[in-house]
């Protein structure tokens, strides 16, 4: 049997991660600043948003991450590389967002008891805003042809339900 050789290989930046780079800029300057607004105008929604928004962000930190894990090689003390890394990742995120609705949840409550009005225009320009850096971010992906398969429930995410 002949013996197996292993090569390392350096990993540079691709167009991939060069959008996800791109991507998670512009959406976590946009959840501070959502954030802001939302904690300055009282508004629930966009603090919610805001936290949504920062789930996203941990979500593309994390398939970003999955992405370079599952390029390393096999090891002799990780035989099957980390591959399978892709799904405890998965697992993380669905962790962050089940805390991040616990946390709305909470407030939505006490927001139940305790209503306040809201500056509506503030809202929407925010609002708007967050449509368009989700448009260009879900754009920036799907324009790397390479970016299809394991990150189109990323790009499904961005485009479908930050859109509705």
């Amino acid at each position: 049997m002949e013996p197996h050789h292993h090569h390392e290989h350096s990993h540079r930046l691709t167009s991939l991660n060069k959008a996800f780079i791109i991507g998670i800029a512009l959406n976590i300057t946009f959840v501070i600043v959502e954030f802001g607004v939302g904690f300055y105008y009282n508004s629930l929604g966009l603090l919610s948003d805001a936290g949504h928004n920062l789930g996203d962000v941990a979500s593309l930190v994390l398939a970003m991450l999955a992405f370079r894990l599952e390029k390393v090689h096999p090891n002799s003390r990780y035989t099957y590389g980390y591959k399978k890394s892709t799904i405890l990742v998965s697992l993380l995120n669905a962790v962050i967002l089940l805390i991040a609705v616990g946390i709305i949840i909470a407030e939505s409550i006490d927001k139940l008891f305790h209503p306040v009005s809201v500056d509506g225009s503030a809202i929407a320009w925010t609002a708007g805003v967050g449509v368009v850096i989700n448009a260009l971010t879900a754009w920036l992906f799907m324009k790397d042809k390479g970016c299809k398969g394991k990150f189109y429930a990323t790009i499904t995410h961005l485009t479908i339900i930050h859109h509705t």
